[in-house]
């Protein structure tokens, strides 16, 4: 039996600069993603107990309804397809077949990396069954390469990296804006954050989630990457100032400057609000946190993920005062928690 699990991540500022190869400040949530592998005759996926066979390539098309289906779908499609990248050292052996589990605690479509998680945890295990070890960078890369390759998603290096490591981490994607595909491109830095939190692992936060799920995160991608590509003045300063924001969040963060971390979220807001715009729910949320005292409030991943991340010197006050809004829950970060997991047993 394999076991594989991998957490949700928020962003805390920066994103969506990743993709822009920028730099970001993200954190991980308490909440994982967890997949069961042991062996059966053929390939069986079992998708929160839906169960589907797949005996032949048409079984791999995309489009099915049920949630994440798509995503055992296209780590399988790529794992045995012609797309070499990342495969060159390893074989898999399509006659040995898997029964393979998921389960999920992580909010869907709400900008946490869900979807994400899920994906490296079935590409670990998958992997892992067939005796092949990458390091954690070769399973953040390829992970980005099935979900910008074979699921068509315009997405960045955050996602992938922050599950793979977990923690609390610096991200740092520069010289990645372009040749995304490269086999020679350069691994993203993570620098780990913890050690600055000291013994005491509460930070000033609140993660409220509204349980509207409104798209993925390539929804809002593409069209404003394409803008950033044509050279557009207003996207090409307003991302590389996201990105200055991480990099000067990072040092008020280590410092403890909470007022100075919200002052620098609260810019992040406005300009991804003003570049890629910001659903109604989501700005109710954050206006409600700002008016119940919070130091900063922004959007914590894609611009119609509902959920939001707030800088408050009471977070425990925030929490109790959003719970009385439209949400569906508080979210835990944990910035301890470990990234990828895989055990044999």
């Amino acid at each position: 039996m394999i076991h594989a699990s991998a957490p949700g991540r928020v962003g805390i500022i920066g994103n969506p600069s990743d993709i822009y190869g920028g730099t970001v400040i993200s954190c991980a949530i308490r909440d994982r993603a967890e997949v069961f592998i042991k062996e059966a005759d053929g390939v069986i996926l079992d998708i929160g107990g839906h169960v589907t066979e797949v005996r032949s390539r048409e079984d791999l098309v995309f489009g099915d309804a049920l949630p994440y289906l798509d995503i055992a779908k296209a780590v399988w499609k790529y794992l045995t397809g012609d797309d070499n990248r990342y495969m060159q050292d390893f074989e898999i052996d399509t006659a040995c077949g898997f029964h393979l589990r998921t389960e999920t605690t992580i909010p869907m479509r709400a900008g946490c990396g869900g979807s994400t998680a899920l994906l490296v945890a079935i590409l670990a295990g998958i992997l892992a069954h067939f005796s092949i070890r990458p390091t954690r960078y070769h399973i953040a890369e390829m992970s980005r390469h099935i979900e910008r390759v074979i699921l068509g998603v315009d997405c960045g290096f955050q996602d992938q990296y922050m599950v793979v490591f977990g923690g609390i981490n610096c991200i740092d994607c520069r010289d990645k804006q372009w040749g995304w595909e490269r086999d020679d491109g350069p691994y993203a830095t993570v620098e780990p954050l913890v050690e600055n939190l000291g013994d005491d692992d509460l930070m000033p936060f609140v993660l409220a989630n509204t349980g509207k799920r409104q798209g993925t995160s390539g929804t809002y991608h593409g069209p404003p990457r394409q803008r950033w590509e044509n050279g557009e003045k207003e996207m090409v300063d307003g991302i590389a100032r996201i990105a200055e924001l991480a990099r000067l969040g990072k040092r008020a963060l280590i410092e403890q400057d909470w007022s100075a971390l919200a002052e620098l979220m609260n810019e992040n807001c406005a300009i991804s609000t003003q570049l890629f715009g910001i659903s109604d729910v989501n700005d109710e949320l954050i206006q409600a946190a700002l008016k119940h005292g919070a130091l900063g409030a922004k959007l914590a991943g894609a611009g119609g993920g509902g959920t939001i991340i707030a800088l408050h010197t009471d977070p425990r006050y925030l929490a109790d005062k959003l719970r009385q809004h439209d949400i569906q829950r508080i979210i835990p970060m944990s910035p301890r928690q470990r990234g990828l997991q895989v055990e044999t047993y």
